[in-house]
């Protein structure tokens, strides 16, 4: 596990923290924090607990989730779309934001498409909410709560929830074999983006690494593994996946 710091420590610490999911490689947390990992720039991290209250957390920033970003004396930020352009002007090498316009546009984009409200993740925790979310076992009423109300989880949006997500899974790997045509292994151009780093990360949501670069809580292998099995995406997202670890990215995680 990471070196954390509670947050009522880190409220009192100058410079970059960063709020993260401890105990787990929670898909926006492992990609906030890659954003700043691949470019050398230091933070604190910060100890955020999935499902739980964080009343040091929310007495701090405002917040509950994670990622949360503090930079010294600014407005936190929640939002991928702001992390990423905090972290091209902390350290502009190497740029993860494309330059061209178009391109520009593309990546944020396709990023939102798997992470942003509406996106990959968000109808696939639907899938997974599924089962808690129809259990009758009054010990977990305070989670479904909890979670049906962050989350806006409802039957309709469970049933509908299939279909986009193999909307967004054929759209990406379709984005891949045009880049593999081309000669590229990157999303966009020849060189990495965030876009790359935001699909390496949720992408275990569908696979996960292996156990022993990945040694995850196996209640949550389970419902990340029986996801892929249901949306049998396409294995050039993992050939890709395990492209950027293997060239960008540190192994074995750590969370």
């Amino acid at each position: 596990m990471m070196d954390y710091k509670s947050p009522a420590e880190a409220s009192q610490l100058g410079g970059l923290r960063i709020a993260l999911t401890a105990g787990v490689p929670a898909p926006w947390s492992m990609a906030a924090r890659y954003m700043f990992d691949v470019k050398g720039i230091e933070y604190i991290p910060v100890l955020q607990v999935a499902s739980e209250a964080n009343e040091e957390l929310v007495a701090w920033t405002g917040h509950r989730n994670a990622p949360v970003v503090v930079l010294d004396d600014e407005p936190p930020r929640t939002n991928w779309a702001d992390i990423i352009e905090l972290a091209e002007r902390l350290n502009p090498e190497p740029p993860l934001v494309p330059a061209d316009p178009e391109q520009r546009i593309r990546m944020f984009g396709l990023c939102n498409e798997i992470c942003g409200a509406g996106g990959y993740m968000w109808n696939a925790r639907h899938l997974m909410m599924a089962p808690l979310m129809n259990s009758s076992d009054p010990g977990l009423s305070s989670m479904r709560q909890t979670m049906g109300k962050a989350y806006g989880y409802s039957e309709q949006a469970a049933a509908a929830a299939p279909a986009l997500v193999a909307q967004v899974l054929t759209l990406l790997a379709g984005e891949l074999e045009a880049q593999q045509t081309r000669g590229s292994r990157y999303y966009l151009g020849d060189s990495l983006t965030a876009l790359d780093l935001v699909w390496a990360s949720f992408s275990n949501t569908l696979r996960p690494l292996p156990e022993e670069v990945n040694p995850m809580d196996p209640g949550i292998r389970k419902v990340y593994s029986s996801m892929g099995e249901f949306a049998k995406p396409p294995d050039i997202l993992f050939e890709h996946r395990d492209f950027i670890y293997r060239n960008h990215l540190t192994l074995p995680l750590d969370f």
